[in-house]
């Protein structure tokens, strides 16, 4: 039978095989790179004495960098190990997926947080330089570059660093699931802190002043500027300035994953911590609940799921996790304490006080502030007053018993009292809008109009959902003559809280007299 192969039959296939020798050829030159990649990788470290939780994410991070060697699995074990705080695992690691990697300058940026967390400012100037020649629009790394040169009295290399990072793209926070959003302040803002922070360190008053009231009109709620500018202008000739907001740093777009992959407590707290201080109140929950899941026996995890559930008014849920607490921990003080507080907020006064009453067999102002204000619910005044005092004889800077004594003595007619505590409050806490309310309101008392449109405007400006804050500034507004505004701000009241128990009374009051105008 004659052959009816086409022509060009044979030479395909020649070419294919060659192409398959190719191949495999390839293939087994990617076996022995892969063995002696497998061969560079580091050490399993000792993990005795490891939590479970934390010894599972290592394992499972180390097996999967076994089973396919790679930079990036070399950078993943590295992040669990930053997650976990175990630094020098993480560095070693981070170091070998550079090499690896001389490209992705991630690792690079997260290493240089962990030397910077050590002190060792000169490896974290390296590598945050490395990492702006690599990525020269990540904000972050040349924001973190502003503040060590800072911090080295480098004042030229500050300025350029935060210029930089004020004009870098915006950053979207890391929002994990379940999160519906984060409340964080831009990475501009924190710039241009540092450039007003630059200027005053040069000795330009004028120039730091400017910045920082750009800054408090475009971030209102943005405290450090606030109290910066505050310090600024309320400085006396010695130099003498008041307290200060706590500084919160910002959201980081590479630190944060991380820490929300963390199974370790003190991390997950301290950035729970710090979302605290931020306001940054469903990312401080994600991260609380982390730390309970895998660590549900942790006494300081209990307490501080317990304030969280407080803070956001979950009473009934944060009493269950107090008697968790207390399973674990009869009779602790700190436990007693929070107890109490939390029957005050359920409205069990009597339960309440009882409680307190065993907690203040130690010598403690939170347990004689909390005792205090659940005798003041139930209506004993002079008695609620006498453990205010002792409150503030052991404590003399307890912010909430100057504040709810000041509202006692307002409410009595001792507004002049009231204001000297206020402002004691205010000098200490300059950030709590709570205390400017009630400042303005004795103001009020006092028929000091124009100060107490200031205070309610700084109120509101710390807090701009405050519903008695704008009730109480349209109250000083309408004393003040000025009822459009008036009008304005009660509305704003009653928008914010429909059952406001003043507002829409006051509204009415406000309209009608505008109405006869």
């Amino acid at each position: 039978m004659a052959d009816t192969r086409p022509v060009g039959g044979w030479p395909w296939r020649a070419a294919l095989v060659v192409g398959l020798t190719a191949a495999a050829a390839w293939f087994a030159a990617g076996l022995v790179a892969q063995r002696t990649l497998g061969a560079r990788l580091p050490p399993l470290p000792d993990l005795t004495g490891v939590a479970t939780p934390i010894r599972e994410a290592i394992t499972a991070a180390d097996g999967a960098m076994r089973a396919a060697p790679s930079a990036a699995t070399v950078g993943a074990l590295a992040g669990v190990f930053h997650a976990n705080l175990r630094a020098s695992d993480a560095l070693a690691t981070y170091a070998r997926a550079e090499q690896l990697a001389p490209a992705e300058w991630r690792w690079t940026y997260l290493r240089a947080l962990l030397h910077e967390e050590r002190g060792e400012q000169d490896a974290t100037r390296a590598a945050l330089e490395g990492v702006t020649t690599a990525a020269p629009t990540f904000g972050p790394a040349w924001y973190r570059l502003g503040e060590l040169a800072f911090k080295q009295g480098r004042l030229d290399d500050a300025e350029a660093a935060y210029g930089t990072a004020r004009q870098a793209p915006a950053e979207p926070p890391f929002t994990p699931p379940g999160v519906a959003a984060r409340q964080t302040t831009p990475l501009g803002a924190y710039a241009g802190l540092g450039l007003a922070r630059v200027a005053l360190e040069r000795g330009d008053r004028a120039g730091a002043a400017r910045q920082l009231r750009a800054l408090t009109e475009a971030y209102p709620a943005f405290g450090p500027a606030r109290s910066q500018l505050r310090a600024l202008d309320g400085a006396d000739a010695a130099g003498a300035r008041p307290f200060e907001a706590p500084y919160v740093p910002p959201a980081d777009p590479l630190l944060d994953p991380l820490v929300a992959s963390s199974r370790h407590s003190d991390l997950l707290l301290k950035h729970a911590g710090i979302a605290t201080r931020a306001g940054d109140a469903a990312w401080r929950e994600f991260l609380v609940r982390r730390a309970l899941a895998y660590n549900p026996r942790d006494l300081n995890v209990l307490m501080e799921m317990a304030a969280m559930l407080q803070a956001t008014r979950r009473p009934a849920e944060a009493l269950a996790v107090l008697q968790q607490h207390a399973a674990l921990a009869p009779g602790d003080h700190h436990g007693l304490v929070e107890q109490g507080r939390t029957l005050i907020d359920l409205g069990r006064l009597a339960e309440a006080e009882a409680v307190l009453r065993q907690a203040a067999t130690v010598r403690d102002a939170a347990a004689e502030y909390n005792l205090a204000t659940a005798i003041d619910q139930q209506g004993r005044w002079d008695e609620a007053r006498a453990h205010y005092e002792r409150a503030l004889t052991i404590d003399p800077f307890h912010t909430r018993a100057m504040n709810n004594l000041g509202v006692g003595l307002d409410q009595r007619g001792d507004s002049a009292a009231a204001l000297r505590l206020f402002e004691r409050a205010i000098a200490i806490a300059p950030s709590s809008a709570e205390f400017y309310v009630n400042y303005g309101s004795a103001l009020i008392r006092q028929r000091r109009y124009d100060d107490a449109v200031r205070v309610l405007t700084d109120g509101i400006g710390l807090d701009p959902r405050a519903a008695s804050a704008h009730n109480n500034l349209g109250i000083a507004l309408a004393q003040r003559g000025d009822l459009p505004r008036a009008r304005d701000a009660f509305a704003q009241a009653l928008a914010l809280d429909p059952r406001h128990p003043d507002a829409r009374r006051n509204l009415e009051q406000v309209a009608a007299a505008l109405g006869r105008r």
